[in-house]
């Protein structure tokens, strides 16, 4: 019998969620396991890069402020580029031991973005799906999942344990 699980990394914006992440698949490819998916990266000038975890490649995600690139919130205009790029690297790693999808966010409240995440989380083969998802927005998207997360805070008193 394969153990499924869904763990939620969650807290509030600039907390340390993808630090968090970013150790946890440190530690787990250390350990041996496979992992896939898609990691954030900030890079200069505010910048958002998505990174496949299994091939290291990244393409940009999003820019601060409007342009007519893609979908916009009130900071980012999004790339659809980095979006199918990112789409790519979760259907990619989606067999792998782990999956993690960092960032769920505003375009996926609003059913874009990373949204099809969540239903490969339900239909997974992966043991594993640790998906970020900013605390504001759980209430909206939990109800996306077939299953009962394990939801896990990130906080000041605990991001480095």
């Amino acid at each position: 019998m394969k153990l499924r699980m869904v763990i939620i990394v969650t807290g509030a914006t600039g907390i340390g969620k993808t630090t968090v992440c970013k150790k946890v698949l440190e530690l787990a490819q250390n350990a041996g396991y496979g992992c896939g998916g898609i990691i954030t990266d900030k890079m200069p000038g505010a910048t958002l890069a998505v990174r496949d975890i299994r091939s290291g490649e990244k393409a940009i995600l999003a820019v601060p402020g409007g342009s007519s690139i893609g979908p916009f919130t009130s900071k980012f205009t999004f790339d659809t580029k980095g979006i199918d790029f990112g789409i790519r690297a979760i259907e990619e790693g989606i067999s792998k031991d782990i999956l993690f999808v960092d960032e769920i966010g505003i375009l996926e409240a609003r059913g874009g973005g990373f949204i099809s995440a969540l239903d490969m989380a339900n239909k997974r083969t992966t043991k594993t799906s640790i998906l970020v998802i900013r605390k504001t927005l759980l209430v909206n998207l939990l109800p996306y999942l077939d299953e009962d997360p394990v939801v896990f805070e990130i906080t000041a008193e605990n991001r480095d344990r």
